[in-house]
Parts: C-alpha cells; structure tokens; sequence
C-alpha cells in the first residue's frame, strides 16, 4: 500500500534507530531524537522497535492513504485528524482507504511519530534508513519529505489493540541527569559549580546536530579546547566562548571542544522535547 505526501510540514524525516557501526568511519549516527517516542510508536503496533518512521519537527505534515492501514502516533502533541475528526494519540489508529490524516503545531514537544503497521519501503545506507540531509543519505533520496513523495508500505497487517498508553508530559523547564565527561576535571570547582547551579534557555539555532543552550557563560580553563575527540548524542560541550552545546541525533563524530557532561539516555530524550525558549538545569548522577 501506498501512503501520499500533501503537505510536508517544518522538517519530517524518515528515521530509525540509527547507524551506530560507522562511526569510526566519521559517519554520523542519525535516527530519532526520542527514542522513547519513536519506540512507543512501534510498540503500539507490535513492530521491532528499530523500524524506520516518520519523524516531524514542531509541525506536522497531512497525507493520504490509498488503502486501510494501522497507523500510531507519539511524541509532540500536534493535534492530529483523520479525515477531519480529531483523534487520539498514544493508541492504534485505524485509517481507512483513501483516509486523510493531518497534523498541525505542536502544542506540547518539538517532535513527533508516525508509526505504520508494516514497513516503510526505503533502501538501508550504511545500515540504516535513517535520513542525514546534510549529506543527503538515507530515507528518500537523503531529504526531508516534500509534497506528492508516495511512500509504498510492505508487509501491511491488521493490528486490532485497543489500548491506549498514557499520554507523555512535555514541560517547558526541566531538570536532566548526566555524568561527568572526560574534560570535566580541566574546569575549575567554580565553573564546575556554575554550570549545575546555572538555568539554560534552547537558542533557537538548535536543531537535530545540537541543541545550543543560552544562559550563564563557563569560565573557561587555560587549555580550552582538544584534539579532535570522540563524541556521541548526549555529549555535553563547551565552546571557547563558553556556551554549551549538546550533540544530538545528526552530531558529528568527533569535535575539539571541552565534553563537560555526557546526559544519560532518558534525559537525551527529555531535552529533544524541550521546545525553543524552554529552560533546563543540569545534575550529575551519582
């Protein structure tokens, strides 16, 4: 079956888990920014968790289908409607043939998740269907969706699960738990104590690379920057000027910059919902 793109939104992508195995290569990993969402939305339909979806920054896009198909979407509450009728997230969808579906701003979130019951049919690169439209790999052609891209779905199946999960919670303060990265002993106990006692605002020049933080600035050590090191989602650094950045789904693979934390997997997850202009504080766990 065959799902048609109408209208494309701000920046949807076809996502999955990523391609972790080339890193080494300089090959960044890609895949979900929540993984917890995008997992959920799979798990409604009893798809391996790692299957290749629909992702949808702040707003998101309308399609129609040619044929019935279950469908799930999560994260981001950005008000979808079949066929016109608004409907429920966090459960089994069924949309019948020639069906609408449509989702507007998020009102709660920065990203959301469209889950079918069957596959997305997109060639793997690197391992992965996850789209990199930096460097146009993966998903379709390696760009965003645009209007009249038809996604054809393999392996449809009836998924007749009634049940509705509890709707996440997306607040715009949090608090994110990380550890302590291998530069963090080059900060003095003063910048130490700075940044954990320090409230940070999303800049709105975040996207899926980094989310860049607004706020106090780091007292920078001598030595304030490295060779080119190792870094992963969740790395946590600090720019000579002493902005934080935190690396996320599209990071590259390496930087120069001082990694003062590294946030843990849930807190990634936390942190990619918080909305621009959101605040967040950071706490090392012990």
């Amino acid at each position: 079956m065959n799902i048609e793109i109408i209208s494309s939104g701000l920046s949807a992508t076809l996502q999955d888990d990523g391609r972790m195995a080339f890193l080494d290569k300089g090959i960044p990993a890609c895949g979900f920014m929540d993984a917890n969402a995008a997992h959920l939305a799979n798990g409604l339909l009893n798809n391996a968790p790692n299957t290749v979806l629909i992702e949808m920054m702040l707003l998101g896009i309308k399609f129609r289908t040619n044929d019935a198909i279950a469908i799930a979407i999560t994260g981001a509450n950005m008000h979808p409607k079949v066929n016109g009728k608004e409907v429920a997230m966090n459960k089994v969808l069924q949309i019948p043939k020639d069906g609408i579906v449509s989702l507007s701003g998020a009102s709660t979130g920065m990203y959301g998740y469209i889950a079918f019951a069957g596959e997305i049919e997109v060639a793997p690169v690197f391992g992965s269907k996850s789209t990199y439209v930096p460097a146009a790999i993966g998903g379709v052609n390696g760009k965003a969706l645009e209007k009249g891209m038809v996604l054809s779905i393999s392996n449809p199946k009836p998924i007749n699960v009634h049940a509705k999960v509890k709707t996440n919670t997306y607040l715009n303060s949090i608090e994110v738990a990380c550890l302590k990265g291998p530069e963090w002993e080059l900060f003095s106990l003063e910048s130490q104590t700075q940044f954990l006692n320090s409230t940070y605002t999303v800049s709105k020049n975040s996207n899926r690379i980094g989310i860049r933080l607004e706020g106090t600035l780091i007292s920078m050590p001598v030595v304030d920057e490295i060779i080119s090191s190792g870094i992963v989602k969740g790395t946590v650094q600090i720019t000579k000027a002493g902005n934080p950045i935190v690396m996320m789904a599209d990071a590259p693979t390496t930087g120069g910059y001082l990694r003062m934390v590294n946030l843990t997997e849930k807190a990634i997850n936390q942190l990619a919902q918080l909305p621009i202009g959101g605040t967040v504080t950071f706490k090392i766990r012990t």
